[in-house]
């Protein structure tokens, strides 16, 4: 019998450690994580969509899943080039980061080899690039974490370090490519982490005033807005990150994860240019029965892109996203409340969509928080 209900704890989604098997690897001085309630945000899903926040859901949760699911594609404005990092591997901001690994229970299921573990010397070589960065020494910080990099690129830890090392640098659009990497998946660090990687806050304070002046220099760069905003979320000042994201939403009306980062902070009634909520199409309210909607279904996407999903009377599902010669598949649990369906993967995370009544062989299918000019999916049988 599976027993992915008896194990969803363990994989339930929990902002503060989306690192999946990667956080062992810094327990020693990671803290965690954005924490708080984002303005109305938190209270809005509860009010709305009751079924995903029992489920752990969090913004991060339904961005991850809907760039992994082909819902939508992944865009960073920021993105301009690969860069190297070995001679065998090169990380590329234009795509988010792929960063939970499955569980072993997931993968004797599937029948996957597990992942082996990073390398030992990779994480030491870490550990000196902290304390170069520490001791100002940021290229010696810069050259361990990309040879880290080249060990554990899917270690969303180090991505974000070598974020932090730029903005100490000044380099802020190479800071801009790789925050927003990061953040279309998973929250940025908490204070506490941040600060324990300077030997002073003083030095911090004077490369945050650097930015600040730069802002106001140059208003319309957007690059600029995003990671003063990033630095103002992770020092508590959110107001003030707000100030930044609606300006930065302005700037980049198409930039999606800026634009749920505003609607996470703000809330969604303040944020201005967000997303509106799925409409309805006029059918009563009510909870779709679970048996409307178990079966088989299929669905086009853009760019000829093909997309199945099927839904058991056991409350497991499957979902398989097939484009460009390529598939995905992926498998969890579900559930139906109102005219939400929350998809749980054994992965993590939480994909919440909003469907219309089964009728006549199809439903509708719109992620909740999808960009404004989001067609949905229609599903047929």
């Amino acid at each position: 019998m599976d027993n992915r209900f008896d194990r969803r704890d363990d994989i339930r989604e929990d902002w503060q450690d989306w690192y999946g098997n990667n956080l062992h690897h810094h327990d020693d001085w990671h803290h965690g994580c954005w924490g708080g309630h984002y303005g109305n945000w938190w209270h809005h899903m509860w009010d709305h969509h009751p079924v995903a926040m029992a489920l752990g859901v969090t913004g991060w949760g339904v961005n991850r899943l809907s760039y992994w699911y082909g819902y939508y594609p992944y865009y960073n404005p920021y993105y301009y080039e690969p860069y190297p990092v070995s001679s065998a591997v090169t990380i590329d901001y234009s795509q988010p980061l792929t960063v939970y690994e499955q569980s072993a229970d997931a993968l004797a299921e599937s029948g996957e080899a597990p992942p082996e573990s990073a390398d030992d010397p990779a994480v030491t070589t870490f550990d000196q690039a902290r304390q170069a960065f520490f001791d100002g020494d940021y290229q010696a910080a810069l050259d361990g974490v990309n040879t880290a990099l080249a060990a554990m690129p899917d270690d969303a830890v180090l991505h974000e370090f070598r974020a932090l090392v730029m903005f100490a640098t000044g380099k802020y659009k190479d800071a801009a490519a790789g925050l927003h990497a990061v953040l279309a998946v998973g929250p940025g660090w908490d204070w506490t982490t941040l600060s324990s990687l300077y030997s002073d806050i003083d030095t911090y304070t004077q490369q945050l005033r650097t930015l600040e002046a730069a802002v106001k220099q140059q208003p319309d760069a957007p690059e600029l807005r995003l990671v003063l905003a990033y630095h103002y979320l992770t020092a508590g000042h959110t107001d003030e990150a707000a100030s930044q994201l609606r300006r930065l939403v302005e700037l980049q009306p198409q930039d999606q994860v800026s634009r749920q980062l505003l609607e996470m902070t703000a809330g969604p009634d303040d944020a201005a240019g967000a997303s509106p909520e799925p409409q309805s199409d006029g059918e009563p309210e009510g909870s779709i029965p679970v048996a409307d909607v178990v079966g088989d279904w299929k669905a086009s996407g853009r760019d000829g892109a093909a997309f199945g999903l099927t839904l058991t009377d056991d409350g497991q599902f499957t979902w398989i996203y097939a484009a460009d010669g390529k598939s995905t598949k992926s498998s969890g649990v579900y559930a139906v409340e109102g005219d939400n369906l929350a998809l749980e993967p054994d992965e993590g995370g939480v994909l919440l969509a909003e469907i219309t009544p089964p009728k006549d062989g199809a439903f509708h299918f719109q992620v909740v928080g999808s960009p404004p000019d989001d067609q949905g999916l229609n599903f047929k049988k």
